[in-house]
């Protein structure tokens, strides 16, 4: 039988995400490269977006979205990265939720507007960067006081840090000094130092 195969890009912090958390769970992988400028029609058979990760487990499973590979990866190793205990459970989730909603999208959008538009030749556009710093200049705080004083946003390292942290690695090349923020600057810093977080 097969065993897990991962399908992702090196630049995504998404596909990223599932390489740490499965290194850290010493759990193989299969990785599988896929080209995102292609557009591949028989790859959207298994993410409909066309984007990466995507995980296929040995009897077949296709899991898609970083989150949901994470929990998934997490509760079949019956891992403390995500806690049984009810409350420890939800605290992990709500940072993750948190991430998704109100950080990654104005990360995406920088990455959109001072990346891959100057790449292309085009000109960012500085109504969109500047909303987006606004957001995050609203949004980072909440972070910055989760970590101050702890290690981990939630009482121990989990999947919480690993879908929070691999979102902000890229900041600086999107435009945001995360130096400002000193608590969650150290909070990176101590992941990045993690085995499990080299490529």
């Amino acid at each position: 039988m097969a065993g897990m195969r991962l399908f992702d890009a090196l630049p995504s912090p998404n596909a990223k995400r599932v390489r740490v958390l499965a290194r850290e769970l010493n759990q193989p992988l299969e990785r599988v490269a896929v080209d995102l400028r292609s557009n591949e029609p028989s790859y959207r058979e298994q993410n409909p977006m066309g984007k990466v990760p995507t995980l296929v487990d040995d009897d077949g499973f296709v899991l898609w979205e970083s989150g949901a590979i994470l929990a998934y990866l997490a509760t079949q190793h019956a891992s403390e990265l995500l806690p049984r205990d009810p409350r420890a459970h939800a605290d992990v989730l709500r940072y993750m939720f948190f991430a998704a909603t109100h950080i990654q999208p104005w990360m995406s959008t920088l990455g959109q507007e001072r990346l891959v538009k100057p790449a292309r030749g085009l000109t960012g556009n500085p109504v969109l960067i500047a909303h987006a710093e606004a957001e995050l200049a609203r949004f980072f705080p909440v972070l910055e006081q989760a970590v101050s004083g702890r290690a981990y946003l939630c009482e121990s390292y989990s999947i919480a840090d690993i879908f929070v942290g691999c979102g902000l690695e890229g900041a600086e090349r999107r435009g945001v000094e995360l130096s400002q923020y000193g608590a969650l600057y150290a909070w990176r810093a101590r992941l990045n130092a993690r085995p499990a977080w080299a490529d």
